[in-house]
């Protein structure tokens, strides 16, 4: 059976019915406006915390499951025929250390190769600075989290270490818009995104280099340019990738950098009886080999998948239509000349593209189901233009789940959804008593206030992946577009039976009328 604590849903639930929406009464707004001096401001008061008392009691017994999935549009397992994964962070899990050792190896590489002072060897790493989804000004040199319009989150704004105030945000931007050529390159101007995204959980120890460096930089007051540092910084780290110096220090101590995740192999075993299993990986043979023969404990891990497809370089994998499969000699490893026209299960294939995968196989639309943990380079083109569904390997949700579940998170949200709804409700006229205009602006304290807290929370300086002070961030909104599901590991899938229909949470749009669907199917 699925887990039972809110399968499906992201976020507290509430059965308490909020009061209505003034945009539907306008005549309503516009009376209480004028009668609102009948009320006191005890009275006021009282119900604000009459409120913020019935919205905490109503969390008290809701949890998210940390074990759970998530769905962004309906999914039925029953009609996956195959199920194709990513290797790196998908089925295979890696500790924080191997981000310090991306770290270091390349701040070295900055050192030795893009000579950058040598000052920079004392600065250690932080896993706790950066989280996954920033982005970067190539020209302003800052790095900022976003939200799914675009806008910039003013608290989340920092130049090196350094936050940077909302005036000199609205100086350089015009305000906190960020206008879409600067995020998305875009083909009908030919102009180039500005803003660099760090999407996934590998450029972690990149975005921290990045600031690290730049704050060591402007310290030292040692001029740069920023652009030229982003670019340094990203050569830095892919040598590290690249080099195969990564891929050697994994497979020399998996102990120390590999995460074990028993039930993945678990997973692989139950799906394999009665369905179609590929693995489509960037990583070479050689390190997914000694990878899979670590997790699974056998060496034969190549006997669960029908496909095997290495150094697929994906994206390009998805819509480069000019690059062939090329089978692996057993032996030697070297891609052979000969061409491919079927792909095997007892061949392992190098390169090649999604169009002869689709021919040779015949797997195609939304009976596949594909897992990866990269939301553009894995999921975004299979769900986009092949039809595929798709599901996100987000490790940090469960992190974040258990702190939405805590008492202090909820106490800080009750107080930001009772000053919400009041200051919706009770909004002054523009000749309101000064008691209640302050009472208003004592609500919005508040509710800022427990913003901030609930920030800090998950991340002192960027606070979640997944949502803003306002809404949720520009990642979120790409997880929403490019996967079907979403879920901490694909080992949580155990709890599922094969026949599982997902469905999404509705929510009632800002003009229908409100009605509770969480409280309603919670209570089925």
């Amino acid at each position: 059976m699925p887990p039972k604590s809110l399968v499906n849903a992201g976020a507290i639930l509430l059965s308490f019915k909020p009061l209505a929406s003034l945009a539907s009464r306008p005549l309503q707004q516009q009376l209480f406006c004028r009668q609102i001096g009948t009320f006191n401001t005890e009275g006021l008061e009282r119900r604000f915390e009459q409120r913020r008392q019935h919205i905490r009691k109503e969390t008290e017994a809701w949890n998210t499951d940390t074990s759970a999935i998530f769905t962004n549009s309906e999914l039925s397992l029953k009609r996956v025929d195959v199920y194709g994964f990513d290797f790196d962070y998908t089925l295979i899990h890696y500790t924080v250390e191997l981000h310090k050792f991306i770290y270091e190896n390349a701040k070295d590489y900055l050192i030795g190769k893009a000579g950058y002072p040598s000052g920079l060897k004392d600065m250690l790493y932080d896993p706790s600075f950066a989280i996954r989804g920033l982005h970067f000004d190539l020209k302003h040199g800052l790095l900022m989290k976003i939200d799914a319009y675009s806008h910039i989150q003013l608290t989340s704004v920092y130049r090196g270490h350094t936050p940077v105030s909302a005036e000199e945000v609205f100086k350089l931007y015009g305000g906190t818009h960020i206008p879409a050529h600067f995020l998305e390159a875009t083909a009908t101007d030919g102009r180039h995104t500005r803003l660099k995204q760090f999407i996934d959980l590998f450029s972690i120890p990149e975005v921290t280099l990045l600031a690290d460096t730049s704050e060591y930089l402007l310290s030292k007051n040692i001029p740069f340019d920023s652009e030229y540092l982003f670019h340094d910084v990203q050569s830095a780290v892919a040598e590290v990738h690249r080099s195969g110096t990564l891929h050697k220090a994994i497979t020399d101590h998996p102990e120390r950098y590999v995460k074990s995740v028993p039930e993945i192999p678990q997973l692989l075993h139950r799906l394999k009886s009665d369905k179609k299993l590929f693995l489509v990986t960037n990583s070479p043979f050689w390190f997914v080999n000694q990878g899979m023969t670590y997790i699974l404990g056998s060496k034969d891990w190549r006997d669960l998948f029908d496909v095997v497809i290495v150094s697929a370089r994906k994206p390009s994998f998805y819509n480069d239509v000019n690059r062939p499969f090329r089978a692996l000699n057993p032996v030697s490893l070297a891609p052979t000349w000969r061409r491919v026209t079927e792909l095997s299960k007892d061949v392992v294939y190098h390169q090649g593209n999604m169009q002869e995968f689709i021919n040779m196989t015949g797997w195609s639309g939304d009976r596949v189901l594909y897992f990866g943990d990269h939301v553009y380079t894995d999921l975004a083109e299979p769900i986009l233009h092949h039809g595929w569904k798709t599901a996100a390997i987000i490790p940090e949700l469960e992190d974040e789940i258990r702190l939405e579940n805590s008492a202090i998170y909820k106490d800080n949200l009750s107080t930001l959804l009772a000053a919400e709804s009041l200051l919706q409700h009770y909004q002054a006229g523009t000749n309101a008593h000064p008691d209640h205009m302050a009472l208003l602006d004592k609500w919005k304290h508040e509710r800022n206030l427990s913003r901030t807290k609930m920030k800090e929370l998950f991340n002192t300086r960027f606070g979640s992946v997944f949502r803003t002070e306002r809404g949720p961030t520009y990642f979120c909104q790409r997880l929403g577009r490019y996967a079907s599901l979403y879920m901490s590991s694909i080992s949580h899938l155990n709890s599922y039976p094969p026949t599982y229909t997902f469905y999404p949470r509705r929510v009632s749009l800002p003009h229908e009328t409100f009605v509770n669907f969480d409280f309603l199917t919670a209570n089925a």
